[in-house]
């Protein structure tokens, strides 16, 4: 349940920002003539020189951009009044929610070992703690700064792997935000580092343990001076042997993909089984492999292949190994999803468990040694379901419609419960017991929050896109909204990738919600909300389906009387934020506003650097290599089709300085070009977060600069009161 105590204080002060009418001066970029030949066509790129990290005008231009941004923070006549709203409901409400956590999975746990992390001073990355067993005192394990190797490196502590057998955990940190990572070895005994230094880790990088031993993928050393450009290539699965140096380690696998297009990946099934998957390779074409590894093996660690499936973009995926049997979830003939089991010591053997239903299959997870729960989704209905491993229903849980089921959470491996909680787009999250006999399932707690949670609610729409298709969005506003078309209006959109927008709490958007705004979230074509043939229908060759779908939305919200062209903004990250600058630049007279976070914006030269030259980017976006799709990628890119003379939305860019994911030369080349090109009477900045990559841990100061700089210029566009 929830439990409101309290309601922010409205203040009669309207945003004026919006309304000022004024001409920008923009910094002039040096211009290269560079020219690149797609097929016929020639490309002039003349900001291309921004790829290049180290070009010394590249600081400049991006210190005279600063300057800009510097003036719009200063402008910020009433920040301090949400910057007080945004802590109160950031470190209010949340750390309430990360404690109820704690303590729901931590009770009744006496564990060897402990850990916390922790930041000290606002201004410092967190650092990792430990204690054993019931001590009271906290100790430090790592501290973040201690691991820097320059002046002035932002080291973050990003995960740790426990050993609680051999009282050892690695620990693994990022430098500056970057996916490389290094891995460290700690004795939790004396909390002595060991000698271990382990370089060349990735985000994705897994370790497990095995004895005084465990294995770990790694890459080839990137070239110098091209960490953060440079796709990573060289995967390979290693056992590191405790005391050793990583030059000794023993090779289990080399990615026979020397290009890094095509990766591999693994988990720990049980205290016997690695499970991996990676491609397999005959006649010249690749297929997908799931193996397993026998970690206690006295012949030596082989691969044992038990499944091969075709390449293609379908899912094939293991969420569970119970004993022998994996049970998967998949879409290969059934675009909605099923569950399969298969037994890993027999080849190519695949049984049906759960078959298809209408409703799409999120997730599988395993609740107790003999039941598992399936996640579906149907319309904004979430349902779980729990199944015997014969296949027989045990129970069905639904969940009120505009929310979803997250978990389960297992507080113990002897309980005779497990926990689910319930999110939705306005509350934080509610937990639910399931007793795992009776399989009763109840709420256990009560959150508070600082507004009137009851007086908003979540509505689930569909409405027509350019080529008839039916899309659903979801809407969340106040009850009492009024249809009269003067609503503060933000537009969320990412579809890309398979991946759907569910209901969520995030603490920014509830505070924008709370000052009357309205909140949407299409579901458009290229995410999974309709199963695997809607994502395809927004990938690659078709993802102006994707584009088109989110335009509508935003014509849909206006039609309906929700705002107008005056009071909507959009917003996006990642290929979210690719999806609302080319809807931007379609469509420029559609929005007050638009916020583009980490976007790729130069989509023929995008596959040239880091992760997007690898297989799932590929395969989203394709390769301006191949003339459909340089074709394709031309007639949306969001840089290629800024026009000369044009009044677009004001416009705010956010990038991090060292994201190595989608590089933020995309971001200056894209500002470069709008700028130059445009009209001067709307804004164009952007606000780089300085030594951070694509998401990952930054400084309660740099998170909470960030995000009321994000959130001030909303408000101050659409004209909230605060």
């Amino acid at each position: 349940m929830l439990k409101q105590t309290f309601t922010f204080f409205a203040f009669l002060i309207c945003f004026s920002a919006n309304l000022r009418s004024q001409t920008y001066s923009y910094p002039v970029a040096p211009k290269d003539s560079i020219f690149d030949k797609y097929f016929d066509t020639l490309i002039y790129d003349p900001y291309q020189w921004m790829e290049n990290p180290n070009d010394p005008r590249l600081s400049e231009w991006l210190s005279e951009q600063k300057k800009i941004t510097d003036k719009e923070g200063r402008q910020q006549t009433y920040k301090r009044t949400l910057q007080a709203q945004i802590g109160s409901i950031y470190y209010d409400v949340k750390e309430e929610s990360t404690e109820s956590f704690k303590q729901l999975i931590e009770k009744e746990r006496v564990e060897k070992f402990q850990f916390k992390f922790e930041a000290k001073e606002s201004f410092r990355s967190a650092d990792l703690l430990y204690k054993r067993g019931n001590e009271t005192n906290w100790k430090y394990l790592i501290k973040a700064r201690d691991q820097q190797e320059t002046k002035g490196e932002f080291v973050s502590v990003d995960d740790y792997y426990l050993n609680e057998e051999e009282s050892l955990v690695a620990v693994t940190v990022s430098v500056n935000g970057s996916d490389w990572r290094k891995a460290y070895v700690f004795n939790l005994l004396t909390g002595e580092m060991l000698p271990e230094n382990l370089q060349f880790l990735r985000m994705s990088s897994n370790i497990v343990w095995n004895g005084r031993s465990f294995f770990y993928d790694r890459y080839s050393a990137p070239a110098e001076g091209r960490e953060l450009l440079d796709k990573a290539t060289g995967q390979a699965l290693y056992v590191h042997h405790i005391n050793q140096s990583q030059e000794k380690d023993e090779l289990i696998y080399l990615n026979p993909d020397r290009t890094g297009t095509n990766s591999f990946n693994f988990f720990e099934a049980n205290d016997d089984v690695l499970i991996m998957n990676h491609f397999g390779y005959r006649s010249g074409k690749a297929f997908k492999a799931i193996s397993y590894i026998r970690k206690r093996s006295n012949s030596g660690f082989s691969l044992n292949n038990f499944l091969a499936i075709p390449n293609d973009q379908s899912t094939f995926t293991i969420e569970e190994v119970i004993g022998s049997q994996a049970i998967i979830r998949t879409t290969l003939g059934a675009p909605n999803g099923k569950v399969l089991v298969a037994d890993i010591n027999q080849v190519n053997q695949l049984g049906e468990l759960v078959p298809q239903f209408d409703a799409n299959l999120r997730e599988i997870n395993q609740i107790d040694t003999d039941k598992i729960a399936c996640i579906y989704r149907q319309d904004d209905q979430f349902l779980a379901l729990i199944y015997n491993l014969k296949g027989e229903l045990l129970k069905t849980i639904n969940v009120p419609k505009g929310k979803r089921i997250n978990g389960p959470f297992k507080p113990k491996t002897d309980t005779n419960y497990t926990l689910f909680n319930i999110s939705s787009f306005y509350h934080p999250d509610l937990w639910y017991k399931l007793d795992l006999e009776t399989l009763e399932f109840v709420p256990i707690e009560e959150i508070t929050v600082p507004y009137k949670v009851n007086d908003i609610e979540t509505r689930y729409v569909k409405f027509h896109s350019k080529d008839g298709t039916e899309v659903p969005m979801y809407i969340t506003c106040s009850k009492e909204t009024k249809l009269d078309g003067k609503n503060p209006t933000l537009v969320y959109g990412y579809g890309g990738y398979g991946i759907t927008v569910e209901p969520g709490y995030d603490e920014s958007l509830a505070l924008f919600l709370a000052h009357g705004g309205v909140l949407a979230m299409p579901n458009i074509r290229g995410g999974g909300a309709e199963g695997d043939s809607w994502a395809l229908e927004g990938r690659r060759l078709k993802k102006q389906n994707a584009i088109d779908d989110f335009i509508s939305a935003s014509e849909y919200l206006i039609e309906k009387g929700y705002t107008t062209s005056g009071r909507m903004a959009i917003n996006g990250g990642s290929h979210g934020g690719m999806l609302v600058l080319a809807a931007m630049v379609q469509r420029p007279e559609l929005f007050k506003a638009v916020i583009a976070e980490a976007a790729p914006t130069d989509m023929l030269r995008k596959s040239l650097f880091t992760t997007a030259g690898t297989s799932i980017n590929l395969l989203e976006y394709g390769s301006a290599e191949y003339v459909e799709d340089f074709e394709n990628l031309i007639s949306y890119s969001p840089l290629h089709n800024i026009k000369e003379g044009v009044e677009y939305p004001n416009l705010l860019l956010m990038t991090g300085e060292t994201d190595d994911r989608v590089v933020p030369q995309h971001t200056y080349k894209f500002l470069a070009t709008i700028q130059e090109k445009a009209s001067n009477e709307s804004l164009y900045h952007v606000y780089v977060t300085p030594k951070s990559g694509h998401g990952g841990e930054l400084t309660r100061n740099d998170f909470t600069d960030k995000i009321l700089f994000k959130y001030y210029f909303i408000f101050d566009q659409l004209g909230i009161k605060l």
